[in-house]
């Protein structure tokens, strides 16, 4: 792996310096943010909660007075020939409420203070809020509906009117005029495009600063609109219907079914947060490229007497070891190339002691590379290499289906020669019969002594077919014994400072062969039935081939 430059661990090191300060950036940017984020949510809920504290206390007035009214005799009476005149003065002293009114339980109005439209009574049997009231007849707050006296939108706030039995014999109620609703809270600080107002549960738009009129009793088909009602009590970011993404609080009010709502532009709540982080990113940004530009300079100092004995390095490393580096440069660059010119002199000096050392380990390794796996005697391969060749051989048997045979050698009579004229003339028998195996045999096949006077042959692809591929062996097989059959001219030197004498042995050979094909046998079980063949070919007297099995 190529090492970096001092250009590049320079700017790595004002990268390491500007981690830790662009940590802290980003860490005082996030701090901001969610500070930013905890005191909208926090004031947002504030005013959430201020709104649910106003119009709770309306509609908390609302059902006082109107316990109060259904307390009073006249009204108990639900009779509409003697209406109390309070109803009319109450709605006077509250223009709140779009009217005030009691009917019966089959939802026909007997007393109404805002007139009724053509003089003719009216019905709110088929209303939501009544049909709630019938069901659990008890103060509560209905959904926003067209009044169908004023034709206003309300909420009706109702109460039951009990007799003096206690038994409820109708329902009083103030409809709550939406148009005039307002929760009082302080929305000078609000930013421009800012929303509040109150859904139903179902997600009926009650009220809202906004236009109040145009929305109110309608179903916004929108994100933000549907994540209020989901959400309850709780502050989300969300899109609203005119596509501005807001920050908002939803608090629910209790005992009515409504959730109050405030939300602002996000842009407005992040913008302070935004400018400061510009800020602190331009601040940071600036020391960088002040570190940045110093590294600049510092790289330039260094790196040119730095590149001298570079230029040097790599004329001695083409292989001119006269070179030399100057010593310049700071101080510590100098004493490097002083040290770097002492390196070259033993360079130079250690290149050619090395170079004869390389030399001697090659011949050394060779050699011992032919004592593995080659006999010292005949340079034939050994016991280990024939392992190699042999499983090589089958390998490739079991690919093209081919027959190979494997031939187990040993020579007849050789311990009496080897016994009578000494190891020396033995040795030259075992280098000539090494001769003429290899003479009979093809350039692939292998040739390999295994010990004393004992060599195996192996011959491979012979043929698919069995018969014909064991006469091919049987024909290699008897070449062999007639060539060892053929006498051996030795020379014969057993005393030191005599004249050679030529000696003439007739010798033969017993062979063992056995056929294989596609692994089907194992090595060693292979090598060991051709030496039984082998021992056989001898105990018939030698002098022949035996093939294992037949």
């Amino acid at each position: 792996m190529r090492s970096t430059s001092i250009r590049t661990q320079l700017l790595l090191l004002v990268l390491a310096m500007s981690v830790p300060l662009c940590a802290l950036v980003a860490a005082g940017i996030y701090l901001d943010m969610q500070a930013t984020i905890a005191h909208t949510k926090s004031s947002l809920r504030t005013l959430a909660y201020t709104m649910i504290r106003n119009t709770g206390a309306t509609v908390a007035s609302a059902h006082n007075s109107l316990h109060r009214l259904a307390a009073r005799p006249l009204v108990k009476l639900v009779d509409g020939e003697h209406c109390d005149p309070a109803l009319q003065d109450f709605l006077t002293m509250n223009p709140a409420y779009a009217n005030v009114a009691y009917a019966r339980l089959d939802g026909e109005v007997v007393c109404s203070a805002a007139p009724l439209p053509n003089g003719r009574g009216r019905n709110i049997a088929a209303t939501p809020w009544f049909q709630a009231f019938l069901r659990e007849p008890r103060a509560l707050v209905g959904l926003p509906h067209r009044g169908l006296i004023t034709g206003k939108w309300v909420s009706v706030i109702g109460a039951p009117i009990r007799n003096e039995q206690q038994e409820v014999v109708g329902a009083i109620y103030l409809p709550l005029d939406l148009s005039v609703l307002d929760p009082h809270i302080p929305d000078a600080g609000l930013p421009p495009d800012s929303r509040y107002g109150f859904f139903a549960a179902d997600g009926t738009m009650i009220w809202r600063n906004l236009d109040p009129e145009g929305v109110i009793g309608s179903k916004p088909n929108a994100e933000a609109a549907r994540r209020i009602v989901a959400v309850r009590d709780g502050e989300f970011e969300s899109l609203a219907i005119d596509g501005v993404v807001r920050y908002f609080s939803v608090v629910p009010m209790p005992d009515t079914g409504w959730i109050a709502f405030v939300g602002v532009p996000a842009s407005a709540v992040y913008l302070a947060a935004k400018q400061r982080a510009m800020l602190s990113m331009l601040a940071a940004l600036t020391v960088m490229g002040l570190l940045a530009v110093l590294a600049a300079w510092l790289a330039h100092r260094i790196i040119r007497p730095i590149t001298q004995l570079e230029q040097a390095a790599r004329r001695v490393h083409d292989g001119d070891f006269g070179a030399r580096a100057a010593s310049a440069g700071p101080g510590e660059i100098a004493r490097v190339a002083q040290a770097f010119n002492g390196m070259a002199d033993h360079i130079q000096a250690s290149t050619r002691q090395l170079e004869a050392e390389v030399a001697e380990r090659r011949e050394m390794e060779e050699q011992v590379r032919q004592m593995t796996f080659r006999d010292a005697l005949t340079q034939l391969p050994n016991r280990r290499l024939l392992h190699d060749r042999l499983s090589r051989a089958m390998a490739a048997s079991k690919r093209s289906a081919c027959y190979g045979a494997l031939m187990y050698l040993d020579l007849d009579h050789f311990k009496p020669l080897n016994d009578r004229y000494g190891h020396a003339v033995g040795d030259l028998l075992l280098v000539d019969a090494a001769r003429r195996l290899l003479a009979c045999v093809r350039e692939v096949d292998t040739v390999a002594r295994i010990g004393g006077d004992e060599f195996v042959v192996m011959v491979g692809e012979l043929g698919e077919e069995a018969t014909a591929s064991a006469a091919q062996a049987e024909a290699i097989a008897q070449k062999i014994r007639h060539a060892l059959a053929e006498p051996f001219r030795l020379r014969d030197q057993r005393e030191e400072g005599g004249a050679p004498s030529m000696l003439e042995h007739v010798g033969s050979v017993s062979i063992g062969v056995v056929m294989f094909r596609d692994h089907e046998t194992q090595q060693d079980e292979l090598i060991k039935q051709a030496d039984a063949a082998m021992y056989q070919a001898k105990a018939a007297g030698g002098n022949r081939v035996c093939f294992f099995g037949a």
